[in-house]
């Protein structure tokens, strides 16, 4: 299992009920929700407070991932 495959599982499985509190900002840490915040820095201080350099994720709740789209022109040489 790779590094936050627990972690994303359980933000997955829990969307459902986190979708009350969408655009904040939800620290898990293995399969638990440990707070929601208002902000990315608020959660992310708070994960590095607790948890040190253990593994946690932070995560902006949304009902769907953002995809963005990359494109370039293969055509055009890159400079040197």
């Amino acid at each position: 299992m790779a590094v936050l495959d627990k972690e994303l599982l359980a933000y997955t499985q829990k969307l459902p009920t986190l979708l009350a509190q969408q655009g904040k900002y939800v620290l898990i840490r293995g399969d638990d929700v440990i707070g929601i915040y208002d902000s990315y820095e608020d959660a992310l201080k708070f994960g590095y407070a607790q948890f040190k350099l253990e593994p946690f994720l932070v995560k902006q709740i949304a009902p769907a991932e953002r995809v963005s789209f990359f494109t370039r022109d293969l055509g055009t040489k890159c400079p040197a």
